[in-house]
């Protein structure tokens, strides 16, 4: 008998560690002690995070090493996103990828920087042609925080070639630790029709959790009537070993009466269906309160393919006295548990019937809706709504600051899965080169929105409901010169700084010219400095140089600063 539960004990942990251990010639691709600081598949804002954050202490410039041999198949540069970003194709079917570097290795600084010149172009997104090999723990290049990083780490993907969907690096490695279960921090249910109850109301009611006796339970034991349909939501977050950095729950299962009825595993995903985020969590209380609950119910335009074991979408009728019970596991398989009981409510409550408002539509999520007035026109193309909505669209009784007509398009609090289309009559008389649609706040704030012009029209495509007006943008960007050396002379520094930033359109396009020929210059939008190195331009030293740069922002207004210096 004792060694039956022994094989038993083997045969699981065998199967933990095999999901856990797919690929093990894979090197870890820096050699400093790890630090997680974003998890795979974490919430972020509108996706999932498609890899581990890695902390480098605050600081740049550490060796990334290839995590095994293979060919470079992508080098992306940009202000943004990623940054710096490099793609290994190795022959074991997968692909890795490394973003926020500082700079890269010499031998890939080469490539991209000649792709860069014959391009014109600092951002570029580059796919080799010939076949640039990578050995298995050669350095690519440096950690960084380029692009939209919020601090130096390196961000790092694995990914199923064929497929490109990422799947979970934890999963490929050994030296991550982590024993801390995940914690939660509340539930939330929801009255789903209009005659559903939560304790009497019809509005959502939140339940804290606390921990005990090695489990979690609901504070105080509440009492929990339910009539109708109901969902529910959880509130919860992991931690890893020797990290206070909030990461995201892999696993979640929901059961009723000890059977499963919905739950999720977040081993892999595709990029196309990240934005359906804004449907697994409950998107409108996000907005309002900064907090963060998963759904355990789904909406019928709601495509995730992590769901597992979904019974009726999730959506529970109580008819008795039930209990659900939620478990949550990290990619580490620590678990934590929390249960509670429902009893059936069977008071009778009158039904509560929604104001009707004007200028509101009822917009069926399965189908094209179009609305035309006299000044505007709005498009919601089918599935752009994760489910049927009462969308109030309308011509506002008040002006904007610029003394436009403002447009309320539905609730900001709504998401939107696909763009839609609004359409605004333009004046005559407007300049159109600088005409622009911008978002007004509830403060009555105008924030740049874009927009093209044809027809008589402005057009903009958008995947935010809320209050729009037509603005215009006349003011050209600024540009200033840092770090001046005496005389002007940068044969120490050998790096030529401007600072450049636009007031409201942002920056489109930016083009530096040493002596009459485009040079590189590189570019960080959050910290809105623009660089060029000498060392990778033609420039003589001892030479006097003129050099030119050309800013433009998003409604044509052009800046130019002319410089001379010598290197």
């Amino acid at each position: 008998m004792r060694s039956y539960f022994l094989l038993l004990f083997l045969l699981a942990s065998s199967s933990i560690f095999s999901q856990k251990k797919i690929d093990n010639t894979f090197l870890f691709p820096i050699d400093i002690k790890p630090s997680v600081s974003g998890s795979f598949a974490e919430l972020r804002s509108n996706h999932f995070h498609s890899g581990i954050d890695l902390s480098t202490n605050g600081k740049t410039g550490i060796p990334i090493k290839s995590m095994e041999s293979g060919t470079i198949s992508r080098i992306k540069v940009s202000p943004v996103g990623y940054g710096n970003a490099i793609y290994i194709k190795h022959p074991n079917g997968y692909t890795t990828v490394y973003g926020h570097l500082k700079s890269y290795s010499k031998k890939v600084e080469e490539i991209i920087t000649k792709a860069q010149y014959e391009k014109q172009s600092f951002a570029i997104d580059y796919f080799p042609k010939e076949e640039i090999q990578i050995k298995k723990g050669e350095v690519i290049g440096f950690s960084g925080n380029s692009g939209s990083s919020g601090g130096p780490h390196l961000h790092y993907e694995i990914r199923d070639t064929e497929s490109e969907e990422p799947l979970n690096p934890f999963m490929f490695q050994d030296i991550i630790k982590d024993d801390i279960r995940p914690h939660i921090e509340a539930i939330r249910l929801y009255p789903l029709n209009k005659d559903s109850r939560i304790n009497g109301s019809t509005k959502p009611i939140n339940f804290v959790a606390v921990f005990y006796d090695g489990k979690f339970h609901l504070k105080g034991n509440p009492t929990i009537k339910v009539k109708g349909d109901i969902g529910v939501a959880i509130k919860m977050l992991d931690y890893m070993s020797g990290s206070w950095k909030k990461c995201g729950v892999y696993k979640l299962d929901l059961y009723k009466n000890d059977t499963p009825i919905y739950g999720w595993e977040l081993f892999r995903f595709s990029f196309y269906e990240s934005r359906y985020l804004n449907s697994h969590i409950d998107y409108s209380y996000k907005k309002k309160t900064g907090r963060r609950y998963e759904k355990c119910f789904r909406d019928p335009n709601n495509k995730l393919s992590i769901y597992t074991n979904t019974v009726n979408d999730g959506i529970i009728n109580c008819t008795g006295k039930d209990h659900l019970k939620f478990i949550a596991k990290d990619a580490a398989g620590n678990t934590s548990e929390l249960g509670f009981n429902i009893i059936a409510d069977t008071k009778s409550y009158p039904i509560v019937e929604p104001n009707k408002i004007n200028n509101q539509y009822k917009v069926n999520c399965k189908e094209d809706f179009k609305l035309e007035k006299e000044n505007f026109s709005c498009h919601i193309p089918k599935n752009s709504l994760y489910k049927n909505e009462a969308i109030i669209i309308r011509e506002l009784n008040q002006k904007s600051k610029e003394n436009n007509p403002i447009f309320e398009i539905g609730d900001s609090h709504i998401p939107l899965h696909t763009s839609i289309e609004l359409n605004f009559n333009c004046p005559d008389s407007t300049n159109h080169e600088q005409l622009c649609i911008a978002s007004v706040s509830p403060k009555g704030n105008l924030y740049y929105a874009g927009g093209n012009f044809n027809d008589g029209k402005l057009s903009l495509k958008t995947r935010s409901f809320g209050k729009y007006t037509l603005s215009k943008d006349t003011v050209p960007p600024s540009i200033s010169l840092r770090n001046i050396p005496a005389n002007h002379n940068y044969s120490t520094k050998g790096i030529i700084y401007f600072r450049i930033s636009d007031s409201y359109s942002g920056i489109k396009s930016y083009n530096g010219f040493i002596d009459g020929k485009w040079c590189l210059f590189e570019y960080d939008a959050k910290s809105k400095l623009i660089w060029c190195k000498l060392d990778k331009t033609a420039v003589v030293k001892g030479v006097k140089h003129s050099l030119e740069l050309i800013v433009e922002d998003n409604c044509n207004n052009t800046a130019k600063k002319e410089y001379s210096f010598v290197y």
